[in-house]
Formats: C-alpha cells, structure tokens, sequence
C-alpha cells in the first residue's frame, strides 16, 4: 500500500513538472527562503527552463496552490516537488527532463546523482558537493537571489559544456585515420577521448598553437610510450616524462606551428609508421623513427 502511494505522489510531481514546464507565460517559481543546495539548483534549473519565470522566496512552510507556479522543494500543497522518492526535488526535475529534453538531463545528470545523495543525508564520496558551493556563497555575503543566480551559472555552463562535447563527438568520426593514428587537421575541433574510443592509439593534431601528439592509455598500456621520441624529434618539442604526450605549443604555450621543424604531414606518417611497427613487432622500434624524422 505505502508503494503504491509513493508511486502515486512521484508520478504527481513528475505531472506538475512538465504542466509547469509547458505552461504559458507567465509562470512563477516559488522556493524556501534560506535556500539551500536542492532549493538554489532546483530552482536555478527551472529558471533556465523558462528563463521569464518570476521567482520568489517563501516560508518553508507555506502552501502553494496558483496553478501558474511551481513550488519547488517544498512539501506541501497541490503545486509542490519535493522529490523525496528520488532524494531530491533537482533530482526529481533532471529525472523529468529525460524524455523531454534529453542534453540537460544527460549534461546534469551525475550532479542530481549527488544531490540525491546528500540532500538525503547519505554519504557522498565527492570531495566537491553543491552543498558545500551554497555555504560558501553564503559565507560571502550572497543573499538567497544572488546564491540562485550563481547555481544558475554553473547549470549553463555544465550545460554548454555538454552541448559542446557531443558536438566534438561528432565530429570525431569524421576525422581520418592512417592505420591506429587520428589525423586532426587544423580548425577541426575533437577531443582525444572520442578518437581513443573509435580506436586510435595516437591522436596527431596541428593547430594555430602547435602541434602535438596524443597517446591513448591503452597504447601505454601495451608498452608504448612517446619517450622512444627523446633526442628524435626536432629542437624545442616538449615530450612529457610520462610518455603520453609530444608536443611543440600548447593552448598555455602557443607556438608557429611552421616553426616545429616538422611538416604536418610527415608528423602524422612518423607517428604511424611507428605506431604500425609496434603493432607489428611488438617491440621497441627506434631504427624506423630514426629513419623518417
């Protein structure tokens, strides 16, 4: 019987949610004031949603009935979302949004997860929580509208953030490949993790900072390590002590990447044709890369 109920009121707020959502302007969101980490995320979330929401802070225990407006992480009244099913009223609204808008969901879903958490009084192994953000905009000063406008901040910027990986992500399968080598031509913007996962082993890239040379964990893993490199490659590359990565410039460094003493092209065939020898010897090859540097 208590199972069915719980059902009952999750499935309730999921409804008041997406009403909410989809409703016509104007609408309001209504929260605690002294907000805390579910009541400034949750509330900030909602704002993004329908960014012409009013907001207002409320006793905690007010009950909110206008059909306009949301009243999130409150308990009571017909228009509340609590969320105490999932652990809390941000969990409960990114829950909501994987079917009706599934980046967000998918951009803040690890942060609901902690949320879940410690709005719930469970231990969270995170040594960063978005409670901990909330004290310490607190501790500055921020009033209750100032702390949701900062976790609305963050949310944006988690957000475009994850907008922006799948379209990286995207854009990795259309780069090309010389055996287990991706070849990153300059103005292509990836990452090397989506290259890693179609299956390249070295990640080759120029750029209007320089050039470089990736490394997969799995090609370490093998025995790989770009230090076979030392006293190979031109002048004024760096090669980094751990094997992962050459490169000449950097984002923190920029360089000419003309200035590398090494064409693009011949980097991406000496790259490969020692990656291949690995591959194919399954050792050590300096005579080859001795031979095409």
């Amino acid at each position: 019987m208590s199972t069915e109920k719980g059902s009952h009121e999750k499935m309730s707020e999921s409804r008041r949610i997406i009403e909410w959502i989809t409703q016509e302007d104007p609408v309001t969101i209504a929260t605690h004031m002294r907000v805390d980490a579910d009541a400034a995320f949750s509330t900030a979330l909602l704002h993004i949603l329908r960014p012409q929401a009013s907001i207002v802070f409320v006793r905690a225990d007010n009950v909110i009935a206008s059909y306009d407006c949301i009243a999130v992480d409150l308990s009571e009244g017909p228009r509340s979302v609590k969320g105490l099913n999932v652990g809390s009223a941000f969990g409960q609204v990114v829950k909501v949004l994987r079917n009706i808008n599934r980046p967000v969901h998918d951009a803040l879903s690890r942060w609901a997860a902690q949320l879940n958490l410690t709005d719930s009084g469970e231990r969270c192994k995170d040594k960063v929580v978005l409670a901990e953000l909330v004290i310490c905009w607190r501790s500055l000063g921020f009033d209750d509208e100032k702390i949701v406008e900062r976790a609305e901040e963050l949310l944006r910027g988690k957000i475009l953030s994850h907008k922006r990986n799948l379209k990286h992500r995207e854009a990795a399968n259309q780069v090309p490949m010389i055996g287990k080598v991706a070849i990153v031509a300059p103005g292509t913007h990836v990452k090397a993790v989506d290259l890693f996962r179609r299956g390249a082993l070295a990640v080759v890239r120029e750029s209007e900072v320089g050039q470089c040379v990736n490394l997969s964990r799995y090609a370490m893993e093998m025995g790989i390590s770009l230090t076979e490199f030392n006293g190979l490659l031109p002048e004024d590359w760096f090669i980094h002590p751990q094997g992962f990565l050459a490169c000449y410039g950097s984002v923190k460094a920029p360089k000419n990447p003309d200035e590398s003493g090494i064409t693009f092209a011949q980097l991406g065939i000496v790259v490969s044709t020692w990656i291949t020898s690995h591959l194919v010897a399954g050792v050590n090859r300096n005579d080859i890369v001795s031979r095409t540097v």
